[in-house]
C-alpha cells in the first residue's frame, strides 16, 4: 500500500494502555510430589502502544511475547493479573473485541475457499448480509490490490505461498476495519523478502490510523526500521525497553552498552538480555521502570499527524433484524462449499457403514427369516446398533477438533455468533448421518431376511438414526472437554463399554444382579434395543417358520420374553433417548460458550 486508502482509515484511533502485568502457569517438575510450581512468565510488566504505531514485541523464546500479546487483545485472560486501559478508560473486553483483530502465527484460513470466496464470505458475514452492494465489491478489491492478491482470486487458499496467506489472512480481517489489529509472529516462517513485504504492510496499516502491535520472533535490521516503537522483554518476562525503534541503540548505549558496527540491533538486544554481556536485564529493567518509563516512546511527528476521516459505510452498522438467520444461511453456504471441495470425508462416512453393513449382510444372511436363527439375529441387530453408536460417536470426536481452532479465532474476531456456528454445525452433519444410516439400515434389513413390511423398518431405521444422533453428541461432548485426541478415544471407550454390558443382549437382565438392575431403566442402548427389537419381532408378528419339531424361539413373543424386553415401549424409548441427545447438545453448547468467553 503506497498511501493510506481512504476505505481503510480509521479517524478515531486507539491507544492501548497496560500496566503490572502478571502471568503464571503451574509446571510439575521431576521429584515434586505436593504439587505443581509456580512458573512466572510475566512480571508486572507495563507500556503503551499508541495509534498510529506499529509496535513489535521482542524477546528471545519463552520470554512472555505471546502471553502478553494473548492478554493485550482478551484472547486468553486465565491466570492474568494486571489492568488494561484503552483511551484513558478501564478496559471494557466486549467493547474492545469489536474495534480489534486477531491474525495468528499459524493462518487460519479454510484451505478449500479461493481467495475471492474467503473474502466474499468474510465480508457477509460482518455485515450481515446474504448479497453484497456496490461498496463492499469495491472494498475488497481495493483491500486485495493493496495487498497484492488481485492477480490470486480465483486461487485455492490452501495454494498459496506462505506470504500470501499471511497476506490472505490480512485481508479478510481488514473487511471490518478494525481499529486495532494483533500479530502473533507474522513472519514466522517466510523468507527475507516475504517477511519484509508483511512488515511493510503493517507500517502502511499503521499509517492509515491503526494500532498495530505484533510478536517477532527475529527481525532483521531493515525490519526494526520500520516499526515505530518497539517493546522488548527479558528472558524472566520483564520489559527491559519500551520505546521508539530509532532510539533503541541510543538507549543501550546510554547504559554502556553499544552495539558493535554493523550488527543487528534486534540481534544484540537479544544477546543483551540472554547474558552474553553480562547480567544487565536488572539495570535495564529499572531504568525503563519495567515499561511504565515513556521517556523513549515519544513521537511528535506521530501526534501531530493529521487523522484521516472515515469513510465506513452506514450499512455496516444498521441494526441486522435477521442477524441469526443470515449468518446460518452464509455458514451454510460456505460449508456446501468446502464439502464439495473436500468430499473425502464424507466418502468414507458413507463408504464404511456401507461396506459393514454388506459384511453383516454376508454373514447373516437371510437368519430374519427363520425361527432356528432368532437368537444369532438378536445378536446381529446389537452388533448393527453399536456398529452406528461407534461411528457416530468417533466421527464427530475426530472432525470437530479440527475445525475448533480456526472456529475459536472467527468467533474471537467476532465473524458471527456461537448459535449459528453451533446450529449450522447440528444442521449440516444431520442429512450425512441419515444418509450413511439409511444406507447401513437397507442393506442389513435387506440381506439378513427381516420382515418385509415398511413400518418395521421405518421403526428400526428411526431408532437407529436417534441412537447415531445421541452418539454422536456424546463425542462432540467429549471432543470439547479433551483436546488431546489420544485422550478422547480413551474417555469415549470407556463411556460406550459399560453401556454395551447394560445393552440387555450379551448380558440378559433376568441373569444381571439386582443391585444392578436400575441401570438398564436409564441405559440409552438398552432402550434402543428394546425399540429395535420390538419393531422386528413386536407388534403381533405371526409365528416365524422352523424345520424343527420343537422351536421356543419361533415366537416373536417368546423371543423378547427371553431378554426381558416384553413391555412395548418404543416411543417412550425415542423419547428417551431423544431427550439425552438434546441434554447432551445444551450442555456442548454451555461448555463451549464457557471455554470461549
Amino acid at each position: 500500500m503506497d498511501e493510506c486508502d481512504n476505505l481503510l482509515a480509521d479517524g478515531g484511533g486507539i491507544d492501548v494502555q497496560f500496566s503490572d502485568v502478571s502471568y503464571s502457569v503451574s509446571v510439575w517438575t521431576p521429584g515434586r510430589i505436593l504439587g505443581p510450581e509456580k512458573k512466572h512468565i510475566l512480571r508486572n510488566v507495563s507500556g503503551t502502544f499508541r495509534k498510529k504505531q506499529a509496535c513489535a514485541i521482542i524477546g528471545c523464546s519463552g520470554s512472555g511475547k505471546s502471553s502478553l500479546l494473548n492478554f493485550i487483545s482478551g484472547y486468553k485472560t486465565c491466570g492474568y493479573k494486571g489492568d488494561i486501559i484503552i483511551n484513558g478508560q478501564l478496559h471494557n473486553r466486549k467493547q474492545f473485541r469489536k474495534e480489534l483483530s486477531y491474525i495468528m502465527q499459524e493462518d487460519n484460513l479454510q484451505p478449500h475457499l479461493t481467495v475471492l470466496e474467503s473474502m466474499e464470505i468474510a465480508s457477509k458475514l460482518r455485515n450481515c448480509t446474504i448479497q453484497l452492494d456496490v461498496y463492499h465489491k469495491i472494498l475488497i478489491k481495493r483491500i486485495l490490490d493493496n495487498l497484492k492478491l488481485s492477480e490470486k482470486e480465483q486461487t485455492l487458499a490452501g495454494k498459496l505461498s506462505g506470504g500470501e496467506r499471511r497476506r490472505l489472512s490480512i485481508a479478510v480481517e481488514l473487511i471490518r476495519n478494525p481499529k486495532v489489529m494483533f500479530f502473533d509472529e507474522p513472519t514466522t516462517g517466510l523468507d527475507v523478502v516475504s517477511a519484509n513485504c508483511v512488515v511493510s504492510m503493517l507500517r502502511d496499516l499503521a499509517n492509515c490510523g491503526k494500532t498495530i502491535i505484533c510478536t517477532i520472533h527475529q527481525a532483521s535490521a531493515s525490519q526494526l526500521e520500520m516499526f515505530n516503537a518497539l517493546y522488548i522483554l527479558s528472558p524472566t518476562g520483564q520489559c527491559i525497553y519500551h520505546g521508539q525503534s530509532s532510539r533503541l541503540i541510543s538507549y543501550l548505549s546510554s547504559v554502556g552498552l553499544h552495539c558493535p558496527l554493523h550488527h543487528n540491533p534486534a540481534d544484540f538486544v537479544i544477546e543483551v538480555s540472554s547474558g552474553e554481556y553480562g547480567d544487565h536485564n536488572e539495570t535495564l529493567v529499572k531504568y525503563i521502570d519495567n515499561g511504565k518509563s515513556n521517556d523513549w516512546n515519544n513521537d511528535k511527528s506521530i501526534e501531530n499527524s493529521v487523522q484521516m476521516q472515515s469513510h465506513r459505510s452506514n450499512y455496516s452498522r444498521h441494526k441486522c433484524i435477521s442477524k441469526f438467520f443470515n449468518e446460518l444461511r452464509i455458514l451454510i453456504s460456505r460449508t456446501l462449499i468446502i464439502s464439495s471441495r473436500d468430499s473425502d470425508f464424507i466418502r468414507v462416512r458413507i463408504f464404511v457403514p456401507l461396506l459393514m453393513s454388506f459384511l453383516f449382510g454376508s454373514v447373516y444372511l437371510n437368519i430374519g427369516k427363520s425361527g432356528s436363527f432368532t437368537r444369532d439375529n438378536v445378536i446381529m441387530l446389537y452388533f448393527s446398533m453399536m456398529t452406528i453408536v461407534y461411528l457416530s460417536a468417533y466421527s464427530m470426536s475426530i472432525k470437530f477438533p479440527m475445525e475448533l481452532l480456526l472456529m475459536r479465532l472467527e468467533y474471537f474476531n467476532q465473524w458471527y455468533s456461537l448459535r449459528s456456528y453451533y446450529t449450522c454445525v447440528t444442521l449440516m452433519d444431520l442429512p450425512l448421518q441419515i444418509i450413511s444410516t439409511g444406507l447401513f439400515c437397507i442393506v442389513i434389513y435387506l440381506m439378513t431376511g427381516q420382515p418385509f413390511e415398511l413400518f418395521r423398518f421405518l421403526m428400526v431405521f428411526l431408532m437407529l438414526i436417534v441412537t447415531g444422533l445421541m452418539s454422536q453428541a456424546t463425542g462432540m461432548l467429549i471432543a470439547i472437554l479433551f483436546k488431546n485426541f489420544l485422550i478422547n478415544t480413551i474417555v469415549i471407550s470407556s463411556i460406550i463399554l459399560p453401556l454395551t454390558i447394560f445393552a440387555g443382549i450379551m448380558l440378559r437382565i433376568n441373569d444381571t444382579p439386582k443391585i444392578y438392575s436400575w441401570i438398564y431403566d436409564i441405559s440409552m442402548l438398552k432402550h434402543s434395543m428394546q425399540g429395535i427389537l420390538h419393531a422386528i419381532y413386536g407388534f403381533k408378528r405371526s409365528e416365524l417358520p422352523c424345520p424343527e419339531i420343537y422351536c421356543y424361539n419361533g415366537s416373536p413373543k417368546s423371543v423378547l420374553k427371553d431378554v426381558s424386553m416384553s413391555e412395548n415401549i418404543f416411543w417412550i424409548s425415542i423419547g428417551y433417548i431423544t431427550t439425552v441427545f438434546l441434554f447432551l447438545k445444551i450442555c456442548t453448547y454451555v461448555i463451549l460458550k464457557h471455554k470461549l468467553s
